[in-house]
Formats: structure tokens, C-alpha cells, sequence
């Protein structure tokens, strides 16, 4: 998913498609003063950045993914101790055809926060509105595994040819075209999760955009919603698993610099925040400061489009000139390693870590040398002498305006060219990505579930995602073969083959891997943080009160 910092496999290698690492928070039993006899349950962090959008069916975003995750279930949910087992969500059991192909959930007895029931209708009606080609779903991809879902998305075919049923109101009936065994586990992403028909007919394309303008099927609601500054949830009473939720209330801030972000933990304001890299020495010997690698990768994106950057030497040139070694440990100074490939460490692959089967490294870092050479073939290529002005796009947070100027001196010191910034605010950064209208620009992805392929099918031509403009018919072709390949082995040697393509044409120039540090007030108990997915699960938090 598209991050501030935006789930898939079989046999064995599935099951850890199927569970989150996740890492518990906890410590001493002492309160801080402000928690101090807090027995309404009330935990505070800090979400960065306005969420664009709370629509399931179009959020794309981990900003956006982090809220809606709390406040709506899906067929599944991944439980505390990271995995998806009958019962974590909305369908009570399930079963399987022996083929494969037909899933038939079966829905627990619940209730939406306005005290209608949830019911298989629900599903249906959100699976194909997220398909529906007028919803312009980024994420309808994620749904094509369902018989009659591409062809609805496209165009070539009906609503009604989708194989997703409401067989009564208890009852959901799914025919995939393939064999899916990743399909659990998506059932629990976002664009999976139901809507009432009732309130998209009432609110439209205002879905998600206020707190009465949705309703809530997940451990919270949103009770308020101070645009570009808070967001306020509460438990949701009407919640089916109500008696595990602990906390009655999570304070959202939306803090961007970094100064003020460190003095509110301290003083107690927030009970948690991501350590920004210029403050860990602060920290690290703390009891309260932990730090995970992450199922994320960020990059540099070249619009595909633009008169510069459509040639494949000039990107490549550009990625070359980065000094990856000196970003992580001078810039980002937060743990995260640097990336000479797409898909991070840590995830899976046929028998191992994907990353260790694929090879370490498509090209070598900080190589300038080549970086020259490159650049100059491309403009020769292009026939110019000259480059025309070129402007790196990024957020307008702190780290963000750091990370970018970086970037801009190397480009500058290593291939002598003068890039532009220009810092926005998240949303509008997303939707000037859609829109083509950049250059370049700084992104991140993190993994929707545990496998290579969400890093990769996202490049595939035409996908949602692929704000790049990419487009490789053999690209193409080994993604569409691996998302209903049976055969591990031959999947896994067609995701590393598709990698290799995307690293030679190159449309994004990696940078770096994730790593996240922490720190957590020592009174929160059971706040998770996964490793894929959204930033927390504090579904079962609680403030330990003296």
C-alpha cells in the first residue's frame, strides 16, 4: 500500500501469508502522570497525516489503512497472535470446495454501529462496487481472482457474471477462476471489507469523508474528525468481540514535525510514536524503545510518461547516483539497510527468503561512474544536450523534506544536475502521482500481505497502483502466471524472472528498506505493531492502571 513511510502463498510457504509478526509492547506497571487513574481507557498516538480518504473501496494509502482496520471487519481478521483462524472475523467458519475454487462463508450474528445486521449482502455489494469500472478502485487488482471480476472491471463483462453471492443473509458463496490458496488472507485486506448499500446510496462519493457518513463494523467508530488535526475514536458498543476490547477511547494526533512529535512523549501528550532517526540515541537504551525491520521498500518513482524520464538509461542513471550506504546511515540513521532490489528481506519465497533466491543486488550502489555513462547515452538517445528542469515530488513532513533534499545533493554532486522540490501535503501528493503530473517522486510501499507479489503485480500494466506508467508485456505475462500458479516453484522463479525485468527497465530506483523504531509508554500493554499491513492492532491494548 502507498505509505507515509500503501497480503499471498501455498502449503507451507502460505501460512506465513497468513500470520503477521507481530511485536507486543510492554514493561514495568508504572503510569505516567497523565494516565494516572486513567480508567477510561484512553491511548494516544499520533497518525502523522490526514487519511484522503475513509472509503474502503478506494483507500490505498496505510494512513488511511490504519483507521479504517480499527473501525471495520472483514470476513477475517488477523488475530493478537498474527494469524487468520475461523472466527477472528465476520465469518464465524468457512468451507472449501475439494477443487479449490468455491468458498462458503458463513457470517457470524453482528451488528453495524446504526444496530442494522451485517449480512452477506454487504459483502457482495462492496466486492462489486469495488469492481464496478465507475468506483475507479485503485485496488479492484486484489478482487480479480474472482471468477467474472477482471472482465467486470474492464468492461467486458456484468456485474452479474462476478461469481460473488449472498446465497441468504448468513451466507456468502465466492468461485475463484483459480486455485487461491492466498485468498483467505485477502479477505481480510481493505478493499474486502463490507459497506451497508443504504449509506453509499445516501452519502455516494461522500463515503468516509466525516464520521456520520460511515458505519462501523470493527472494534471502534469515529466519533470525531477535525480536519488536518485529529481524529477520535471510541469503542464500538455494537462491536460482535466488544468483550476483548479494552480501550474506550484512541486519540489521534496529526503532528509532521518531528521537534514537537518527541517533546509530546516526553511530556506525556502521547503515549507512543515512531522514533524519527535524528532522536534515537535519545532513546535506545530506553526500556520503552524497541525497533523491527519492515515488509516495506522505498524508492524513487519516474513518471514513464515524461519526455526525460520514458528513457530507460536516464532512470537508470539516476538510481545509480544514489549513495544508498550514506542515505541510511546519515539520513535516515534509523536501521533501514539499503535496497539494490524490489522486494524486501524477510519475505518469503518458494523455500526461504525470497531476496536470498532472487539474489541480493540488481546493480551496485553509489555507482557513479556507470551513473555518467548512462546519463549520457539516454540524452544522446533522446537527442538532447540538455536536460530540461526536473522536479523531484515528496510529503511536506520533516523527514520527508530531509530525505529529498539528500537526494537532490547527490544527484547534484554525482551527476551535476539540479533537481527541484516540491513538498505537499500527502493526498495531494498521491493525487498528483495518479495524475501523472511529476517528474520524479520519493514512494514507498508496504506490503499488503507476505509474499513477493505485493510488491510486484502493482507495475503490471494498467494496474491501479502503477502511478509509474510501466508497461513490459513480459512483465505482464510471468505476473498473470504467478498469481494462479500451483506450482511453487515455478511461481517463485516467475516472480524472480519479473523482478529482474523491472530492475532493467527500471521505472522505480530502489533505496532503501524499512526498519521502525518505537517507543511505548510502559502503563500501554498489548499494542501490536505488524510487520506488514497497517502501522498498529490495538485491538486488544490497555492502559495498566496503579
Amino acid at each position: 500500500m502507498k505509505g507515509h513511510k500503501k497480503i499471498v502463498i501455498i502449503g507451507l510457504v502460505l501460512l506465513m501469508a497468513l500470520s503477521a509478526v507481530l511485536a507486543g509492547c510492554g514493561g514495568s506497571a508504572s503510569n505516567s502522570a497523565s494516565n494516572s487513574g486513567n480508567d477510561k481507557q484512553v491511548l494516544n498516538l499520533n497518525l502523522i497525516q490526514e487519511p484522503p480518504t475513509l472509503d474502503p473501496q478506494k483507500a490505498t494509502d496505510v494512513v488511511s489503512i490504519d483507521i479504517l482496520t480499527e473501525v471495520l471487519d472483514g470476513l477475517t481478521r488477523y488475530d493478537k497472535d498474527g494469524k487468520i483462524k475461523p472466527g477472528s472475523g465476520l465469518a464465524k467458519s468457512w468451507d472449501i470446495s475439494k477443487d479449490g475454487l468455491t468458498y462458503t462463508f458463513h457470517l457470524r450474528d453482528a451488528k453495524w454501529s446504526d444496530g442494522n445486521p451485517i449480512t452477506a449482502q454487504d459483502f457482495e455489494y462492496a466486492w462489486k462496487r469495488a469492481l464496478d469500472p465507475n468506483t475507479a478502485s485503485q485496488y479492484a487488482y486484489q478482487l480479480f481472482y474472482i471468477k467474472g471480476a477482471e472482465e467486470y472491471n474492464s468492461g467486458k463483462g456484468s456485474a452479474d457474471q462476478v461469481a460473488v453471492k449472498a446465497l441468504d443473509d448468513k451466507t456468502l458463496q465466492v468461485t475463484l477462476k483459480a486455485p487461491t490458496p492466498q485468498f483467505l488472507g485477502l479477505t481480510s485486506f481493505v478493499t474486502y471489507l463490507p459497506l451497508e448499500k443504504s449509506i453509499y446510496e445516501k452519502y455516494g462519493d461522500k463515503v468516509g469523508t466525516d464520521p456520520d457518513k460511515l458505519v462501523y463494523s470493527g472494534p471502534f467508530v469515529i466519533s470525531q474528525w477535525n480536519h488536518e488535526q485529529s481524529i477520535t475514536l471510541k469503542k464500538n458498543k455494537d462491536y460482535w468481540d466488544s468483550s476483548s476490547v479494552k480501550l474506550q477511547t484512541v486519540n489521534f494526533s496529526m503532528i509532521k514535525d518531528n521537534n514537537t512529535l518527541v517533546q509530546n512523549y516526553d511530556n506525556n501528550t502521547l503515549d507512543s510514536i515512531f522514533v524519527p532517526g535524528d532522536y534515537i540515541d535519545k532513546y535506545k537504551n530506553s526500556s520503552e524503545y524497541s525497533d523491527k525491520a519492515l515488509a516495506t521498500n522505498w524508492y524513487v518513482q519516474f513518471n514513464t510518461k515524461s519526455p526525460v524520464f520514458k528513457n530507460a538509461d536516464i532512470r537508470k542513471a539516476f538510481t545509480l547516483a544514489i549513495d544508498r550506504k550514506t542515505f541510511v546511515e546519515q539520513v535516515t540513521k534509523d536501521g533501514s539497510i539499503p535496497a539494490e532490489a524490489v522486494v524486501p528481506p524477510g519475505v518469503p519465497g518458494y523455500n526461504g527468503d525470497f531476496r536470498k533466491e532472487a539474489g541480493e543486488t540488481y546493480f551496485k550502489d553509489n555507482d557513479v561512474a556507470q551513473a555518467k555513462e548512462l546519463l549520457k547515452k539516454g540524452m544522446s538517445e533522446l537527442g538532447i544536450s540538455k536536460l530540461p528542469t526536473i522536479t523531484l515530488l515528496g510529503d511536506d513532513t520533516d523527514n520527508a523534506k530531509k530525505y529529498d533534499q539528500a537526494l537532490q545533493q547527490m544527484w547534484k554532486q554525482n551527476l551535476g544536475v539540479n533537481v527541484q522540490i516540491q513538498n505537499v501535503a500527502f493526498k495531494v501528493r498521491l493525487d498528483m502521482m495518479d495524475k501523472g503530473n511529476y517528474d520524479m517522486v520519493f514512494a514507498g510501499w508496504a506490503a499488503d500481505y507476505n509474499d513477493p507479489l505485493t510488491f510486484l503485480d502493482m507495475w503490471e500494466t494498467n494496474n491501479g497502483n502503477n502511478s509509474a506508467f510501466y508497461s513490459n508485456p513480459e512483465y505482464d505475462k510471468l505476473i498473470d502466471e504467478a498469481k494462479v500458479n500451483g506450482d511453487l516453484k515455478s511461481r517463485n522463479d516467475q516472480l524472480i524472472q519479473a523482478e529482474k525485468i523491472l530492475m532493467n527497465d527500471m521505472p522505480i530506483g530502489p533505496v532503501y528498506f524499512q526498519a521502525r523504531p518505537f517507543v511505548v509508554k510502559p502503563y500501554v500493554k498489548d499494542l501490536y505493531f505488524p510487520t506488514f499491513g497497517s502501522d498498529w492492532e490495538f485491538k486488544w491494548a490497555y492502559i495498566q492502571n496503579n
